[in-house]
């Protein structure tokens, strides 16, 4: 290897050496402080989603996942010249290549962590949750009140063969329909551009790794798997709109999203935003005793073309990976690996539950105590309830205080 070659080798490995050190020095300069981060947020991030947002919008494809398919492309020309280069005996070109790769993946590692990352560290969302506190009583018909409105709902929309509602919007018209609900949430917290939503040509390789949606926020563009079940597809779609407004930590995203569609005069935006998180209001009722009639009454009395889509909703993403042969082990690698990389994902951005981390405000309420009522044997609860199920407690005060 002659002089000049070393010298440019030099220089590559060095460039990519700042790099990985200022990915470094980002990733831990967030942690440092949530004002800091909030600071990056709004001054940062924000102006450029703004930015990018109102391109990407504008395009009717998803550019995340072209450029996807350009980098997949490109890895296989540069895998096939490389194995080329080596057999002519090349190897300084290789390397070459090698320091170049690694500086484009480190550079969009270092905008990723600038533009997204700080997001993961910032105050928590701004989402109303109700500071009364109800007997359980109240908490029960708070809760019969929802599933009454629920069962209602789920008779007004036709339905297809197997049961499941026809939607009455395009994948277009449903990203109006959000974008217009967002606008409700208004302050300071939130990124101002609320970006259009698409549907991925190749869902089936979300669908193959067990994905619902992606928002890649450097190009402030929210998508969503158009082939899962469709009554999936506003609250998916609306929880990817969250991340391009500056929520990133996911159970926080899905907080952001019940809120948006629970509180809705959209008949089906509120139907789907029950089909989302009913069921994670549903065990307020009787969550101080060992009794559960009340649950059982309510359950029993919802509308059974609820449970229909419901488990077509959860044989949609179980049956898959239960197919028998090659499709079926296929399928089962993608969502290990799929689930695998996730996790680590959101693990390296603070969430140390990872993939849990999805159940964070549902799974926050806490039932303690257990003693004895020595009268009637029943065993009574000390209960707090979680952040989603105050959510609920806040939209059924707002509903009785309506908006004018």
């Amino acid at each position: 290897m002659d002089a000049k070659k070393k010298k440019n080798l030099i220089i590559l490995s060095s460039v990519a050496g700042g790099l990985l050190v200022s990915l470094l020095m980002l990733m831990w300069i967030r942690t440092l402080s949530a004002d800091f981060s909030e600071f990056v947020c709004r001054y940062i991030s924000r102006p450029w989603v703004y930015l990018i947002g109102h391109i990407t919008s504008v395009l009717p494809f998803s550019l995340f996942e072209w450029c996807v398919v350009l980098i997949v492309l490109g890895a296989i020309a540069l895998i096939v010249l490389m194995i080329i280069a080596l057999v002519h005996k090349r190897g300084a070109l290789v390397l070459k290549g090698l320091c170049i790769v690694v500086i484009c993946v480190l550079s969009v590692f270092n905008a990723y962590t600038l533009l997204v990352g700080f997001s993961y560290y910032r105050p928590s969302a701004p989402v109303p949750v109700s500071q009364t506190e109800y007997t359980p009583n109240e908490v029960t018909e708070i809760v019969r009140y929802f599933a009454d409105d629920y069962s209602a709902l789920a008779s007004k929309f036709e339905r297809d063969e197997r049961g499941n509602v026809i939607p009455p919007y395009t994948i277009g018209e449903l990203s109006k329909k959000l974008q217009e609900e967002y606008k409700r949430l208004g302050g300071d917290y939130y990124y101002s551009y609320t970006p259009k939503a698409k549907g991925l040509v190749n869902s089936w390789y979300l669908t193959l790794n067990n994905l619902s949606g992606i928002t890649f926020v450097p190009l402030g563009e929210p998508t969503v798997n158009k082939d899962m079940p469709k009554s999936d597809i506003p609250q998916t779609m609306a929880h990817e709109m969250a991340h391009a407004k500056g929520v990133m930590r996911e159970g926080e995203a899905n907080f952001v999203a019940y809120y948006v569609l629970l509180s809705s005069d959209d008949d089906y935006l509120r139907y789907c935003g029950y089909f989302a998180c009913f069921y994670a209001l549903l065990p307020a009722v009787n969550a101080n005793t060992s009794i559960k009639t009340d649950y059982a009454e309510i359950l029993n009395g919802m509308n059974p073309a609820i449970f229909t889509e419901e488990e077509n909703s959860y044989n949609f993403w179980a049956e898959k990976s239960k197919q028998p042969g090659f499709a079926g082990f296929i399928n089962r690698v993608f969502e290990k690996i799929g689930n695998f990389m996730n996790d680590i994902f959101l693990k390296s951005n603070g969430a140390d539950n990872g993939n849990g981390s999805y159940g964070d405000k549902v799974n926050d309420g806490e039932i303690s105590g257990g003693e004895e009522n020595p009268d009637t044997g029943e065993i009574i609860y000390d209960v707090t309830y979680s952040s989603v199920q105050k959510m609920f407690f806040a939209i059924w005060e707002e509903r009785l205080s309506p908006r004018p």
